[in-house]
């Protein structure tokens, strides 16, 4: 629905540490510490062996899961392009989320203080 804000709006997220993942039926959530990502949309696993693995909320087009892999990793590095934030973990993991400039909101990113960040 919108791209995402600018790397320098999205540094709190940076020393998080995944302490949880939970799956919807139409979203992937993400808690770290006292902030959460939802992400209804397509996001990207990439591993530290390079391996991608694409993840999307339809039913009909799932795949296997490895984003357990990210439990209790930290964030240390966030890099956002127009519509992809790429969240670099401390073992050498990637989390890619997609946003799109479609009718329907992506996802959502609440920091500590509860504000929200639509995409």
């Amino acid at each position: 629905m919108f791209p995402f804000p600018p790397v320098t709006e999205l540094q709190f997220l940076v020393g998080k540490e995944l302490d949880d993942i939970c799956l919807k039926p139409h979203q992937f959530h993400f808690a770290f510490d006292t902030l959460k990502i939802d992400v209804g949309s397509y996001l990207e696993h990439v591993d530290r062996q390079g391996t991608a693995h694409r993840h999307n909320t339809d039913a009909d087009k799932l795949a296997p899961l490895f984003i357990h892999h990210l439990l209790g990793q930290k964030i240390r590095l966030v890099l956002v392009e127009e519509f992809r934030l790429t969240l670099a973990f401390d073992q050498g993991d990637l989390l890619r989320i997609y946003s799109n400039n479609e009718l329907y909101e992506c996802g959502e990113i609440y920091d500590e203080t509860g504000s929200l960040i639509v995409f």
